[in-house]
């Protein structure tokens, strides 16, 4: 688990288009804590030597999508719009690890809350014009495709998966041994792909593209899981795996813009050389912890398609509501719909 430093200044300029409304995250199970405010004494994001000169984010070229009101592909179903937009714990999907008490510690725990062995594959469909995070040495630079962080100490470990410079980089944590794997092929081409991450408790890492080992690495070794009755000063975000967002919101951080499919989490390492990626969804086995298909279509409850819906998650919307959250555009569709671009374009300044 990682220590933020701030070098610099870190200037965030924030426009939001559209009327303001916003979602509470329900739980059965979640008795919600206090505001959370992120106190500028903890963790800080330091930027690496790579990514030290000013950066100044664009506006992508205007591109069309699928309306999210269509009628689904039979094949394909929904895929899930995220727009990188929303520094209000907003514009993301958030997963509950557990049963978490008023005071965010976590009382008992869902499958979700991976420790050992395991393999995290989902699909991904992004542009470059709307991912601009430069090179980085820490995937927290990125923009945050998938966030299991955690502010401060006393956890297993933790993990993260971010794009920097259009290439996917994967980072896993086990107490000082805070370890990144860099991706080699470019992933921001506005076209449908199938990422396969798998971790051996051993700390063997691999990255797969398209069914093509991408990089690999002897990460740390041991448990990665969130702690059982560990307190935290974050309730509303530390016992959470989030995707689409940094899930702290720390002043600077960047998030995916894109669209995202049937994610899959098994308590396996699935692939330990090239393989064919699935022409279908992913089945729920033995191994699948919890599944994500996105194929709601509408709303904001994300059911988990692994048996029993042990997991489920929550849509947090951004501003305009649920729908314009819910694309017809999967990967088993075969759509060629190019992505909308977002609607927020900060400055990140490093120095």
């Amino acid at each position: 688990m990682h220590t933020y430093r701030l070098i610099g200044i870190v200037i965030l300029i924030s426009v939001l288009i559209g009327c303001s409304a916003s979602n509470a995250l329900p739980s059965p199970t979640l008795a919600q804590g206090p505001a959370e405010t992120i106190n500028p004494a903890q963790p800080v994001i330091t930027p690496n030597s790579a990514a030290t000169t000013s950066l100044a984010q664009t506006a992508p070229s205007p591109l069309a999508t699928t309306p999210a009101t269509a009628t689904p592909s039979s094949a394909g179903g929904f895929s899930i719009r995220l727009f990188g937009s929303s520094t209000n714990d907003l514009d993301r999907i958030k997963i509950p690890l557990g049963t978490i008490s008023s005071s965010g510690q976590l009382t008992s725990l869902r499958p979700v809350n991976v420790g050992g062995d395991l393999t995290l594959e989902f699909w991904m469909k992004a542009n470059a014009a709307d991912n601009t995070a430069p090179a980085c040495d820490g995937w927290y630079y990125g923009n945050i495709i998938i966030d299991r962080d955690i502010f401060g100490n006393g956890d297993y470990g933790d993990y993260g998966i971010a794009i920097c410079d259009g290439k996917l980089v994967v980072g896993f944590s086990v107490g000082n041994d805070d370890q990144l794997l860099k991706g080699n092929r470019t992933v921001t081409d506005g076209v449908w792909h199938h990422i396969a991450v798998t971790r051996a408790n051993s700390g063997q890492v691999r990255l797969f593209v398209d069914g093509q080992l991408d990089a690999q690495m002897n990460g740390p070794s041991g448990r990665i899981d969130y702690r059982l009755n560990r307190p935290t000063s974050y309730p509303n975000s530390d016992p959470y795996l989030v995707f689409g967002a940094e899930k702290h919101d720390y002043p600077g951080s960047r998030y995916y813009n894109g669209l995202l499919d049937d994610v899959r989490l098994s308590n396996s390492v699935r692939y330990t050389g090239n393989f064919t990626p699935p022409t279908a969804p992913h089945p729920a086995d033995a191994n699948t912890l919890a599944l994500y298909r996105f194929d709601e279509g509408s709303g904001t409850a994300i059911g988990d398609s692994a048996p029993g819906n042990q997991s489920p998650g929550t849509l947090q919307p951004r501003t305009g509501g649920t729908v314009q959250h819910w694309s017809t555009d999967t990967p088993f569709a075969n759509s060629s719909a190019p992505l909308t671009p977002r609607a927020f374009l900060p400055m990140i300044i490093r120095s």
